[in-house]
């Protein structure tokens, strides 16, 4: 048909730019509506907009002047902020274009790895303002690997043993009744809910949603999850109502937080845990949850601590699954008092029958200089080996007041110069028979002797460890009951015999026949 312009239509961008008002057919009718609404909190577009779109709101916003309401400051803006996205770049950093044929097609992306991960990597790769290079290998590795791990923890670990027959009920534990762990959990999840509140109110989008990513993946699954595993195995007690109650409630509050970055997973996901779409829920709890700071840096300690005691295991030789006597460990700035409670957590996690807090690592580790003789040459000239030998007597003392910023003073002949970081080398050893890891004042030391009871009981770590994978294998669900018959050399029965209960109860055997014995 024939087309006619609109007489009305001055121009497109002139058009858009009213908007704010337009839309409420002001300043002929409806003050009092736009009065309420006007300025808007922000408005989003892309950097190419900055002439076209958001001058143009500017511009006829200062033409209607002091027309307009809420205009007491005289500035007259139709918007409060503005949120700038910049370029989505090609894997090099090149813009995107035709003629380069780097263009991506946004669809495909969607298809081969859905939309929520695609968005999840957009918004957390960098801010909205700064260009980002796109490549399509850093989706799967970054955000699909996240949400995976997010549905593994609800269907692979809560909704397959809730089916056990847990759902809320007055009968959970109170916070302040359940476990360390559960409240530590508890506590991060109200410091990450304000975190990412404040981050998007101030339309920092990607501060927000790295926290959440960051909360989920170490604090959730690497350390929550794992350290509560076995509390899952059943519904019955205080306790694994306190985990299922606990768990429950991190994943409500993680659908909520992260579903402006990822609508569609954790639409699925409220909807199963809650009974309504995650988008008619209040982004954060009306109550804020309470935190308690204390209770975070200390376990903040205890997983520093973790890592470095997995490193002295590495060092040694010794995998996690052979038991060992003890540790012990320098937290500093933590009180001794702090660390207690979590103590069971810490040995648990390293695999110790005790661990124990020392006040310094002085002790455990002694401190040895290596001069450097290269740096000292430029002070001492022909004195040079005069003066490492002088560096290489320094105590142990020296280099700790050293390393804390007390000066130190090398004098060969009568002629004395200060000692700088450049002019020697630290050396850490091990001042006995501990193996010790250190870092930043934290010390982990483990004691790698193992005794025949210790060997006993790693060995049948070793055959729970692989009856698990058997189950696993046969595709057995984890209530199933089994029998075991566990055949082996005279070391392998002799460690079965002497923890038979233990094996029997770990991978749900009703019977165990060892060696000789008939199953039942």
């Amino acid at each position: 048909g024939t087309m006619h312009r609109t007489p009305e239509v001055i121009d497109a961008w002139f058009d858009s730019g009213s908007m704010p008002f337009a839309q409420w057919h002001y300043p002929f009718e409806h003050r009092d509506a736009l009065a309420t609404r006007f300025p808007g909190d922000f408005i989003a577009e892309g950097l190419d907009q900055t002439r076209g779109w958001f001058y143009s709101l500017l511009a006829i916003a200062s033409g209607l002047g002091d027309a307009l309401p809420n205009n007491e400051s005289g500035t007259a803006s139709p918007y409060r902020s503005v949120v700038v996205n910049d370029l989505v770049l090609d894997a090099e950093g090149r813009k995107m274009s035709k003629s380069r044929g780097n263009v991506v097609d946004p669809w495909a992306v969607f298809g081969r790895h859905g939309v929520d991960a695609v968005r999840l990597f957009l918004v957390s790769s960098s801010k909205v303002w700064e260009p980002r290079s796109f490549d399509e290998a850093l989706i799967r590795q970054g955000a699909g690997r996240f949400l995976l791990t997010l549905k593994n923890i609800y269907s692979g670990m809560f909704a397959q043993y809730a089916n056990f027959g847990w759902s809320p009920s007055d009968a959970d534990p109170e916070v302040s009744e359940r476990p360390v762990i559960d409240r530590w959990i508890l506590s991060r999840l109200g410091t990450v809910e304000r975190q990412a509140d404040a981050a998007l109110t101030d339309y920092d989008a990607t501060t927000a949603v790295r926290a959440i990513l960051e909360f989920v993946d170490e604090d959730v699954a690497n350390w929550y999850v794992r350290q509560s595993r076995k509390r899952f195995y059943d519904v019955d007690s205080a306790d694994n109502r306190a985990a299922f109650a606990t768990l429950h409630e991190v994943l409500v509050v993680v659908s909520r937080l992260l579903a402006p970055f990822a609508p569609f997973v954790t639409d699925w996901l409220h909807r199963e845990l809650a009974g309504e779409s995650v988008h008619l829920a209040s982004y954060v709890r009306d109550v804020a949850a309470p935190t308690d700071e204390r209770l975070e840096t200390s376990m903040r300690s205890v997983r520093t601590l973790a890592t470095l005691g997995r490193a002295a295991r590495e060092q040694a030789g010794i995998n996690v699954r052979q038991p060992l006597s003890r540790m012990v460990c320098v937290a500093p700035n933590v009180s001794g008092n702090a660390l207690t409670e979590l103590l069971p957590i810490l040995a648990s996690e390293l695999n110790v029958k005790q661990v124990e807090i020392a006040t310094s690592g002085d002790a455990l580790v002694t401190l040895e200089a290596k001069p450097n003789f290269r740096a000292l040459g430029k002070k001492f000239g022909k004195k040079t080996p005069l003066a490492a030998e002088a560096v290489s007597r320094f105590t142990s003392e020296h280099l700790r007041s050293f390393e804390q910023g007390e000066e130190l003073y090398v004098t060969v002949d009568g002629e004395t110069h200060a000692i700088s970081a450049d002019d020697l080398t630290i050396v850490r050893r091990a001042s006995g028979a501990l193996v010790v890891q250190e870092e930043h004042g934290f010390f982990a030391a483990i004691d790698p002797e193992i005794t025949p009871e210790l060997k006993q009981e790693g060995l049948a770590r070793e055959l729970i460890s692989r009856v698990q994978r058997m189950r696993k294998e046969a595709g057995l669900a984890v209530s199933d009951r089994i029998e075991l018959l566990i055949q082996g050399d005279a070391v392998v029965l002799d460690a079965a015999q002497t923890h038979r209960e233990w094996i029997a109860d770990e991978v749900l055997a009703t019977n165990v026949a060892i060696g000789a014995e008939r199953p039942r």
